[in-house]
């Protein structure tokens, strides 16, 4: 919805293009299909790009979701319990806010669903099904199931088909806006190799996101994993691509061991984690290593992607200036912008709301393109208009096609695109005319 929020930045065909794909939903519901008795029908509906059937012959509707699309969901979840259908609730926003969720489906699952989704369709086949279900223990990594394979590939329904990849599940360090530690606990699972090899395997020739930040810490039995799982999967001809803090490993034999696996990019969150908050204090030791970190990935293939929050209080009023001289020293090509989020029962949430900063309770606004709450360091408008600023600052020199060179997509596609408004066709459609004759 980035687009729809900012129809005036849709002009610039950079910034359109950095959002003309659409891609398959988190790999949860890969794993609850996977974990379906063989003799259960199921289909997927995505409502980020499609209509929703209400008249749906499902026997039970299992909604999975974030905090941005939960406005969403609350509704679809009332329209199909009002035409008399069962509807269970599942996922990160779920689980996190378990009290809010509840009144909008008859059962919710609270936490990882490995162990508790056989329970919930065994319990509704027996007319037992209860209003909520939680672990008592999460699943050991040997319980942790695998994605079922293959079911978004539909040509004209996604323009990205990266496969999902999960190494590690939990998390020990307790970030202020990040749910990990509290959603999967605070215990690193690190899941068997000869599965996650396996999965890989089945790759092969394609492109996979691992969805872990925790294998790019720099821990001795993480990259002892990762080490191994590199060295398995080197001839596998597959495009990787991870994730992490600007505070991830960077010694050298770990970098050239996953370069040499298939690593192509690298995206990287600049937030308030305790690295990040140096970061945007120009602490001169932790600002010329994240400088190199840019060079370290770049000259081994892997494009450095950053992602910088704006907003959160360890940011400055000189944050948005910061960005930018970093981008343009680190030599970053490839970079987006987000506006600090609180999502539900975070440290940073708790904050928030025990400060009475809060300024909307729209979940839809939850996405990390609003200002929800008074930022501490500047005003709400300054904010916004920073978060614009960022956006037209880094795209006005900026070459698209090498900037977007390890993903599939162009403005182009918004014109063509079901799910943008009229309005911001338009806007993509003068830009690009715009661009073509200034060439």
């Amino acid at each position: 919805k980035f687009l729809e929020t900012y129809p005036e930045l849709a002009e610039m065909p950079a910034i359109a293009a950095t959002w003309a794909f659409r891609m398959p939903p988190a790999m949860g519901i890969p794993i609850l299909v996977n974990l379906l008795p063989d003799d259960v029908e199921w289909r997927i509906v995505d409502q980020n790009i499609e209509q929703i059937d209400y008249n749906d012959d499902a026997d039970l509707i299992a909604i999975s979701f974030f905090t941005p699309q939960a406005g969403f969901a609350y509704e679809i979840g009332d329209a199909f319990r009002k035409l008399g259908k069962t509807v269970v609730m599942g996922g990160m926003h779920p689980s996190m806010a378990p009290d809010d969720t509840q009144q909008h489906c008859d059962a919710l699952c609270i936490g990882e669903g490995d162990l508790i989704w056989p329970k919930i369709i065994e319990d509704f086949r027996n007319g037992t099904l209860q209003k909520r279900y939680k672990s008592d223990m999460p699943p050991e990594p040997e319980q942790i199931a695998s994605p079922k394979p293959g079911i978004f590939e539909v040509e004209d329904k996604y323009d990205w088909h990266a496969s999902l990849i999960s190494v590690t599940r939990g998390c020990p360090f307790g970030c202020d806006w990040c749910n990990i530690p509290i959603y999967q606990g605070d215990k690193i699972r690190l899941r068997p190799i000869d599965t996650v090899t396996e999965e890989i395997r089945r790759l092969s020739g394609k492109e996979f996101y691992i969805t872990d930040d925790m294998i790019m810490l720099n821990r001795p039995r993480i990259q002892k994993y990762m080490i191994e799982l590199c060295e398995r999967i080197r001839d596998f001809n597959v495009n990787m691509f991870l994730s992490c803090s600007p505070a991830m490993n960077t010694d050298p034999v770990y970098l050239d061991a996953i370069a040499a696996a298939g690593a192509k990019s690298m995206y990287t969150v600049f937030a308030s984690d305790p690295f990040s908050t140096r970061f945007f204090a120009r602490h001169p030791g932790v600002w010329q290593r994240t400088i190199d970190l840019v060079k370290q990935l770049e000259d081994r293939g892997i494009r450095f992607f950053g992602s910088f929050g704006v907003g959160f209080d360890t940011c400055d009023e000189d944050q948005f200036d910061l960005i930018l001289e970093f981008c343009e020293k680190a030599h970053v090509k490839t970079a987006e912008f987000f506006i600090a989020t609180p999502f539900p029962n975070t440290p940073f949430w708790r904050q928030i709301e025990s400060e009475n900063r809060f300024i909307e309770s729209n979940w839809k606004k939850f996405n990390c393109a609003n200002v929800v709450f008074k930022p501490k360091h500047t005003t709400e408008s300054k904010l916004r208009d920073g978060f614009v600023m960022l956006w037209r600052e880094f795209f006005k020199s900026v070459d698209t096609e090498e900037s977007l060179s390890t993903f599939h997509q162009k403005a182009e596609n918004i014109l063509k695109s079901r799910e943008y408004s009229q309005k911001v066709k338009d806007a993509v459609a003068r830009g690009l005319k715009q661009s073509r004759q200034s060439v």
